[in-house]
């Protein structure tokens, strides 16, 4: 009898595990692509692809380079973990002097990181490498 409801108990917290599963880490390299608008622009297509790595249980650094039919844009940045797959913070682009918020949530294996700052914005759908 103990030995039924230990399985039973077994079974049932592997069904229900996978309903409650983190979103993939964010560490690591991801790639992908999404669009961005310079101020009295147009919309461009970009490319990135971004290095996160951990710093704390919380904090990350970012590294990217993003490109667009025009130009190559190298960002830095640093993100805060707010909640499970959701990260907040600041980058900035040393090349055109930019700083701005990044905003970065993960669903699944899908990472939507949107940016903004007084001279652009964008958004860009990426998965891990």
């Amino acid at each position: 009898m103990r030995s039924l409801f230990s399985l039973t108990l077994i079974l049932f917290v592997a069904t229900i595990a996978p309903l409650h599963a983190e979103p993939t880490p964010l560490e690591g390299t991801w790639s992908g692509s999404g669009t961005m608008q310079a101020m009295d622009k147009p919309p461009q297509k970009l490319t990135c692809r971004i290095k996160y790595r951990r710093e704390t249980d919380k904090v990350y650094r970012l590294a990217a380079k993003c490109v667009t039919i025009s130009t190559a844009i190298n960002q830095t940045g640093q993100l805060l973990k707010v909640n499970p797959g959701v990260y907040v913070g600041e980058f900035h682009v040393a090349t055109y002097d930019i700083a701005g918020r990044i905003r970065v949530t993960i669903d699944g294996d899908v990472q939507t990181m949107s940016f903004k700052s007084s001279r652009a914005n964008g958004s860009v759908t990426l998965t891990k490498s």
